[in-house]
């Protein structure tokens, strides 16, 4: 076991903690120097505010495409009025040519005719072929001023006459005669009649007119055994067509 180390004085003492103090204190100093040599010191930092961060990018949205709209129609042109067509007027001849053929498409009938003189009891002839018509030769041509008249058989020896479908006849019904010299006057049905031969309207059908008329009659009603004739007579009248 060993002993306590050697004492020292105080003075001694004060004397090696001087000595330690100055030691440190130069190291100090030393290091101190040594790292001012070989770095700079550093710059103090500014005291600048941190600049704010960009906003993000604005997100843009593409625009739809907008529906195509339907092409409008274009509008139809007017279209364009008519001409008023000049008003016709009925035409008066003075001297028509003779009748040579009558005509009423809606009923059918088409047959020659062929001129009639007057019986001496006044009555007007009829023809001998069922199949032809007469007209009035002492009275005016048709398309002449006042009635012309055409007659015809119903029917005969067991066969249809020309007039045969004239009671099928009506109103509005056009009447075509067409004339020696190749032309053709028009008529339209005004009425139609139909009377007992005893009470013939002899002023209704020949009587003047102040414009061209025309009259077709044929045989009607019941059938007279005994006399071999039809009881009644069965009248068209018609009126020249404005041409």
């Amino acid at each position: 076991m060993s002993g306590p180390g050697p004492k020292f004085s105080k003075a001694k003492r004060r004397g090696l903690w001087s000595a330690a103090l100055v030691c440190v204190v130069g190291a100090g100093v030393a290091a101190a120097l040594v790292g001012s040599s070989d770095q700079p010191a550093p710059k103090p930092r500014s005291m600048v505010a941190a600049a704010p961060s960009p906003p993000p990018p604005l997100r843009v949205e593409k625009e739809r495409p907008k529906p195509r709209q339907p092409k409008p129609k274009p509008k139809p042109k007017p279209k364009p009025k008519p001409k008023p067509r000049p008003k016709l007027k009925v035409r008066v001849d003075r001297n028509a040519a003779s009748p040579v053929a009558v005509s009423v498409p809606s009923a059918g009938i088409s047959a020659p005719t062929i001129p009639l003189g007057l019986k001496p009891n006044g009555k007007i002839e009829v023809p001998e072929d069922i199949a032809d018509a007469g007209w009035h030769e002492g009275g005016s041509e048709p398309g002449e001023r006042g009635p012309a008249m055409i007659t015809a058989h119903v029917n005969g020896g067991g066969r249809d006459g020309a007039f045969a479908s004239l009671p099928s006849v009506g109103k509005g019904d056009e009447i075509r005669v067409r004339r020696r010299d190749r032309t053709t006057v028009a008529f339209e049905v005004e009425r139609t009649e139909r009377v007992p031969k005893d009470a013939f309207p002899t002023q209704r059908v020949y009587g003047k007119t102040r414009m061209p008329t025309l009259r077709l009659v044929t045989c009607g009603g019941s059938f007279d055994s005994g006399t071999g004739h039809y009881r009644d007579n069965f009248i068209v009248y018609a009126k020249r067509l404005p041409s």
